[in-house]
């Protein structure tokens, strides 16, 4: 029996009471409904229990699903906000529009490149921001051309574009059959900016803005190619500046600058547009001349060049005129290749600058053969210098008093070294024809030092041998420019152990005129050293009594060409005694050079000058030879001796 039914019946019948039969059936029903009761109530207990445990489950998993999405959202967020961060950190401005022709993503660099705001563009449809962007450009039809090139999923196009303000835009776009059109901006008008400054230098000069060589290069080659095919000629000037390395030299290269600026833009002033002004070395122009007709429209043009120099050209306080030698060669006559035509325009201009500087002359092909000796003759003296053939002479000077005073011949003063180059033959090659080729070849230097050394050397011989005999070297004007020269010479000297006024400075009149502040501070520095100065050539320069006067200059020597006609010519007679007086009264020494004969002679004593020299009182010498001039007692007898040296 169900053990509450049981309790139940003892609670109400008793424990020993006795049952009626049927009773017991209805007990026994009664047991078993509360065994089914039990029963449905254990299976009930089981299954709220199986569905608590089910629910618990499904709660967890819907926990764990929770904490997974919410994952995967902070997840996404960072992935949004690291996406959204490398779109905003590129320079290139992004835009993508899905196929749909919606905007699906873009950054700030494209808001800035399309001059839009993220609100105006958030508005708009793909198609809107295309039509927009076409009223940006210059020439809009390439963005027509380039969105027709992606249609297809999987195409790209690329192109350059440029806004109406100037700003230059590559566009690179691609169809990605998911994501849709992706436009990709990038602003590259710094980069062509550099690239054009990159392309500008490297075919103009930095100094002026001219085309350069290389410019020129391709000019010529144009010209020539348009002269093939219309039967045109063209012409090829070459102008070389005249004195401007001495005014670079001297005065700085600020004011060589200024001055190349300033002759450019002359130049300028006088050529058609259809020619071309290049600069292609440091003072060398060349103006190619196109559509000539005939010779004298090129001398036309090359006057008209000329003149424009001609007027003084004024840069501070200075004033400079500045002319220059041009050569001329035309094509095809002069040469049918650009590095044919040039070098002929080189070789014309080099005999303008001998025919006197500051003209123009038209290439022959004599000049070519002129050329190749010039060089030959450059190749030998070279070879002479390395070789020490080159051999020092020396021409005496007298005192020209002794004879004033009754004596029949003048003692010996000092010797002039004077250079000379021997040829095979025995003769020797002209000074005239080889200095000036040393001096543009950049030997002059070399041989300046050389003299020295050797008028060091022999003066050193004949001091030992008890002469003191004064030799003079003359002094380029190249040479005054290399820096430090002067004090080069004073420690020349002092290395070979002899007294200072066993050496004397001859230096032109010319060469003081090119920079007056730094000839004063070279001479003062030699007189400072115990060495004599010659002014040379006094006479045909522009001579200026306020330089004669303040430079510190011991003896004035008479140009020759005062002296050749003194016998007939009574302007070189007044000339010629004007200079002694004026050197009389300013204490100094007075030289007569290329006195040849006795009528010379006797105006220039009679004159008072003081030392003379010409092949009347002797021809150059070698070192042997002169020793007939040595007479120790006799040396520097003439009581107008040079200055005490400082030794």
């Amino acid at each position: 029996m169900h053990p509450r039914l049981e309790q139940h019946i003892k609670q109400h019948l008793g424990e020993e009471s006795d049952l009626p039969e049927n009773f017991n059936a209805l007990l026994r029903d009664v047991n078993r409904a509360y065994d089914l009761l039990d029963q449905q109530r254990a299976d009930l207990m089981e299954t709220l229990e199986q569905s608590a445990r089910t629910m618990l489950e499904r709660n967890a998993t819907l926990t764990r699903n929770l904490e997974s999405q919410r994952k995967s959202q902070q997840e996404l967020s960072q992935s949004y906000e690291v996406l959204n961060a490398t779109l905003n950190a590129s320079n290139e401005g992004i835009l993508v529009v899905g196929n749909d022709d919606t905007v699906v993503a873009f950054n700030d660099r494209y808001v800035d490149l399309i001059r839009a705001s993220r609100e105006e563009i958030l508005s708009r449809t793909g198609t809107d921001l295309f039509h927009y962007s076409c009223t940006l450009f210059s020439n809009p039809s390439q963005l027509y051309d380039q969105l027709a090139a992606i249609r297809e999923p999987g195409s790209s196009a690329f192109e350059e574009y440029r806004f109406h303000d100037g700003t230059i835009i590559e566009i690179y776009s691609h169809h990605h059959e998911i994501a849709g059109f992706i436009w990709m901006i990038r602003d590259i008008t710094e980069v062509r900016e550099k690239e054009d400054t990159i392309s500008y230098q490297a075919y103009h000069d930095s100094l002026t803005g001219l085309p350069n060589r290389v410019h020129l290069q391709q000019k010529l080659s144009e010209a020539i190619d348009e002269s093939t095919d219309t039967h045109k000629r063209f012409a090829l000037c070459y102008l070389d500046l005249d004195g401007f390395k001495t005014i670079n030299d001297s005065l700085g290269h600020s004011t060589g600058d200024e001055l190349l600026i300033e002759v450019a833009k002359r130049l300028q002033d006088v050529m058609r547009p259809e020619d071309t002004l290049a600069r292609v070395g440091g003072d060398e122009f060349i103006v190619l001349i196109n559509h000539v007709q005939n010779h004298d429209q090129v001398l036309e043009a090359a006057e008209h060049l000329l003149l424009r120099l001609c007027d003084p050209i004024r840069l501070g306080r200075r004033e400079f005129v500045v002319g220059a030698s041009m050569g001329i060669a035309i094509y095809p006559t002069d040469g049918e290749e650009a590095g044919i035509l040039m070098r002929n325009a080189d070789i014309a201009m080099y005999r303008a600058k001998a025919n006197g500087k500051n003209c123009y002359h038209l290439f022959t092909p004599s000049l070519e053969r002129i050329a190749v000796q010039r060089m030959s003759l450059e190749t030998s003296l070279r070879k002479a210098l390395e070789s020490n053939a080159l051999e020092l002479y020396y021409q005496p000077k007298v005192c020209l008093h002794d004879i004033r005073e009754g004596m029949s011949t003048g003692h010996l003063h000092s010797f002039e070294a004077l250079l000379r180059w021997p040829k095979s033959n025995g003769e020797f090659v002209s000074p005239e024809s080889f200095i000036h080729i040393a001096e543009d070849a950049g030997m002059i230097g070399r041989i300046g030092f050389w003299i020295l050394e050797q008028a060091c050397k022999q003066a050193k011989t004949w001091y030992q041998q008890g002469y003191q005999a004064n030799i003079s070297i003359n002094i380029s004007p190249r040479q005054f420019l290399i820096p430090n020269f002067h004090q080069e010479i004073v420690r020349t000297i002092h290395e070979m152990d002899i007294p200072t006024s066993l050496i004397s400075i001859e230096i032109t009149e010319s060469l003081l005129m090119q920079d007056l502040t730094h000839a004063r501070h070279v001479l003062e520095y030699f007189r400072e050293n115990g060495l004599f100065i010659y002014l040379d050539d006094f006479g045909t320069g522009f001579s200026s009594l306020n330089y004669l006067k303040n430079l510190p200059v011991d003896a004035i020597k008479i140009d020759r060409t005062f002296v050749k006609d003194l016998s007939t010519s009574t302007a070189d007679q007044a000339i010629a005694a004007s200079i002694i007086s004026l050197g009389k009264n300013l204490d100094m020494l007075i030289v007569a050079e290329g006195i040849e004969n006795a009528e010379q002679a006797d105006f220039l004593i009679r004159n008072g000058c003081d030392l003379a020299q010409g092949y009347y009182y002797g021809h150059p010498v070698s070192a042997a030879d002169a020793e007939q001039f040595l007479h120790p007692d006799d040396l520097l007898h003439c009581n107008i001796a040079q200055k005490p040296s400082a030794e």
